[in-house]
């Protein structure tokens, strides 16, 4: 049985005990593959198509304000996804919509064993993971096809924890967001649904078989952002027009003004901002290198 436990917050009780499993799609409203993906696993789950046996399954529109109006937040520089402070409960609301909302959401994620926040980039990307680099977290993003899994253990993103996923690992589960490509493709929605499904055989709530695919991928891991400052700045050519563009130690950005900002290291730039994301004092960019490389043959 569905229910609808809090606005667009749906819970499905399976008879037999077992994990308690969380997808997010619209964390920001404009990333339409999880608002359909979550859409879908609704629809699924209500004409019976999909039956979930053990264990209870989430499923959850993050910021429907945003959803509805298609739009990263509520409102301008609003972001669901730098809301969940590791106390949120406890500190005094802000009376922002956001805020609101993280509180609605935070105690599912409180008792989760496994959240997957669907996510995707303002800018063109290959499809990738961000999560901690753990055995534990990669036994969840092993169904989510991806070459590059982006670490960030000292929260460079937001200086500290505020996302998600880190929510999640604070309080003993496993989160991860999946960042399927550019905000407003949704090309790729039936094939993320079909990751999520083989997901939740590999959590035992829905009856299956699935084989493990081979994953091999690269461990990156956030070195430090790109904060706009009053003077400006403007990338150099061949950069800020995705994630993902490689720089090599000695090579310039981008340019603070007249100032150029040379690499001191061999790495990608990430999470590129468009121009009406860019706000004075704060990340328009981040600086990520390669850590490690993982190769997993497949296991019949």
């Amino acid at each position: 049985m569905i229910q609808e436990i809090k606005p667009a917050i749906w819970q499905i009780l399976g008879k037999q005990p077992g994990r308690n499993v969380v997808i997010i799609g619209g964390t920001h409203g404009n990333e339409r593959t999880g608002v359909e993906v979550v859409s879908k696993l609704k629809s699924m789950i209500e004409s019976g198509r999909l039956n979930i046996i053990r264990g209870t399954l989430v499923l959850i529109h993050g910021n429907p304000r945003a959803i509805e109006i298609n739009e990263r937040g509520s409102e301008p520089h609003a972001d669901l996804n730098r809301s969940y402070l590791v106390d949120l409960l406890e500190r005094e609301p802000t009376g922002i919509y956001e805020d609101q909302r993280a509180r609605e959401i935070a105690p599912l994620l409180i008792v989760s064993d496994v959240v997957v926040d669907l996510h995707a980039t303002n800018k063109p990307s290959e499809p990738f993971i961000a999560c901690a680099d753990s055995s534990g977290h990669e036994q969840v993003y092993q169904w989510f096809p991806s070459k590059k899994v982006l670490s960030d253990p000292n929260y460079v993103l937001a200086g500290k924890l505020v996302t998600t996923d880190e929510f999640v690992d604070a309080h003993g589960g496993t989160g991860l967001c999946y960042e399927t490509g550019q905000a407003g493709d949704v090309t790729r929605v039936d094939e993320v649904m079909r990751n999520v499904i083989n997901l939740l055989i590999d959590q035992n709530l829905v009856e299956g078989e699935v084989r493990i695919p081979s994953n091999e991928c690269e461990i990156y891991e956030m070195i430090e952002p790109i904060v706009l400052t009053a003077v400006g700045f403007t990338f150099a050519e061949g950069f800020g027009n995705g994630s993902w563009e490689p720089f090599v130690a000695d090579q310039t950005i981008g340019y603070h003004g007249d100032v150029p900002l040379v690499a001191t290291y061999d790495g990608v730039v990430v999470f590129p901002k468009i121009q009406e994301l860019r706000k004075e004092g704060s990340p328009l960019a981040y600086l990520a290198k390669k850590v490690n490389e993982r190769k997993k043959p497949p296991r019949d």
